[in-house]
């Protein structure tokens, strides 16, 4: 069911995207810093800046995923040196306290 509900969608977004390039293939002029000059339409600008914009937010995230997995490695060393500290204290003999 979830197969089918994915497939609706993602063929509902493409069919989206098809009617708004077919609609606005009018040419779009950049003008930005150092003289950079784009002449395209507007669908690609528009999904070329979503590119670029995903792009950002993957390598931005990078960041906290390397110290998250920085954080989970030290507890996991932390973790076991308990573990081992517990199996130390099992196997000590008991003694009577009289």
């Amino acid at each position: 069911m979830k197969r089918i509900l994915y497939g609706a969608v993602s063929l509902a977004v493409i069919l989206l995207g098809v009617t708004f390039t077919y609609k606005n293939a009018q040419l779009v002029e950049l003008h930005y810093y150092f003289g950079v000059d784009w002449a395209a339409p507007l669908s690609f600008m528009l999904l070329t800046t979503l590119t670029i914009g995903i792009v950002i937010g993957f390598l931005a995230s990078l960041a906290m995923v390397a110290h998250m997995q920085g954080q989970l490695l030290k507890e996991r060393r932390a973790s076991r040196a308990l573990e081992q500290e517990v199996h130390n204290l099992r196997a000590l003999p008991i003694r009577d306290a009289r």
